[in-house]
């Protein structure tokens, strides 16, 4: 089936979010008993993952356990060095997670911490949900919570269950593999990693790192199948062993001169914006530093060369940049080097 064919049957934009121990919900004031249940049973199985930082920018994103011996899903993303992270229980308590290995195409990576974990998500080998289904996302989007603090839900469906083939926004590697698009808005700050179930509880998959279409370009808002969560896991390919196609590179830029003064391993000052520029579009400033682009850590001008030969004209990715004592975020495409 083209997946780009269909259409979503429910739009329910009925954003959740859990305040002690009651729920406050946008756009609705009646909740219903089953969504506060599905909440409850999940948020102690959820963990808010804190990794390394570009310059002094915080990466943090959500982790679900998924042993009682402290082994935790989440996203690849935001680990940009090292080999440990920062894990917060839904108690609160922080552990020191070591990082056992991670899969760049599927963007999944396993932790471990040192701990009991008797709460905890069990993974399916088989398909959990299907097309019209009612799901919540549960995830630390935004960085809601930092403690004990639960973390946010949204409510929506599934879409669509498929097999396809999609670009990481920050990399041109294909993904292969299956997927389940869900209609709740995903693809914000932190929510990767973040538990997708059902009503009554059951893990659909957790929250995939941003995606685009590799045929319309479009962002999808989708969760990594329990299925493929438990391969990886369990030590299985976790996207199909086929060759991967490789993407001719393109020779792009953003329109700015650097400061070059002391060689390839000074930061990555801004030294001008090009008028007209994507980099100009984008509200780039002299002096500007950029300390990542699109997830990847830019520590110098030979990180900044680097990173430009994963990238490709008009697709568009994450910059923060340090401006003065701020960090900064903007959203920035490459256009083709003139």
């Amino acid at each position: 089936m083209n997946i780009f064919g269909w259409r979503i049957a429910f739009l329910i934009g009925c954003a959740v979010l859990m305040t002690g121990n009651h729920l406050a919900v946008a756009q609705q004031k009646d909740q219903p008993s089953f969504i506060d249940q599905a909440i409850s049973n999940s948020q102690p199985k959820m963990v808010k993952v804190f990794g390394a930082s570009a310059g002094k920018v915080e990466g943090f994103a959500t982790g679900i356990i998924v042993s009682k011996d402290g082994l935790i899903l989440s996203s690849q993303g935001v680990f940009l060095d090292g080999r440990q992270v920062k894990v917060v229980l839904s108690d609160g308590a922080e552990h020191i997670a070591t990082i056992l290995k991670r899969d760049r195409e599927t963007q999944l990576s396993l932790l471990k911490i040192q701990a009991n974990t008797p709460r905890f998500f069990e993974l399916s080998t088989e398909a959990v949900g299907e097309k019209g289904d009612w799901v919540i996302a549960l995830s630390n989007a935004f960085k809601v919570a930092d403690k004990d603090e639960p973390v946010s839900a949204m409510l929506g469906v599934i879409s669509l269950r498929t097999t396809m083939e999609a670009r990481l926004t920050k990399r041109d590697v294909a993904y292969r593999g299956e997927l389940v698009l869900i209609d709740a808005i995903t693809s914000n700050p932190g929510a990767s990693g973040g538990a997708v179930v059902t009503p009554n509880g059951k893990l659909v998959g957790i929250v995939g790192k941003i995606i685009n279409s590799s045929e319309t370009n479009t962002r999808l808002n989708y969760a990594v199948p329990s299925s493929v969560l438990h391969e990886f896991v369990a030590g299985k390919a976790s996207v199909t062993n086929e060759p991967q196609p490789v993407m001719e590179r393109q020779d792009v830029e953003f329109g700015v001169v650097l400061f070059k003064l002391g060689g390839r391993n000074n930061p990555a000052y801004i030294d001008r914006v090009v008028r007209g520029s994507p980099a100009a579009k984008a509200k780039l400033k002299s002096d500007d530093m950029i300390v990542s682009i699109a997830g990847e850590k830019i520590g110098n001008l030979k990180d900044y060369a680097e990173s430009l030969k994963s990238l490709r004209a008009e697709e568009e990715v994450l910059m923060i940049v340090k401006r003065g004592v701020e960090m900064v975020r903007v959203r920035i495409a490459p256009r083709l080097k003139k």
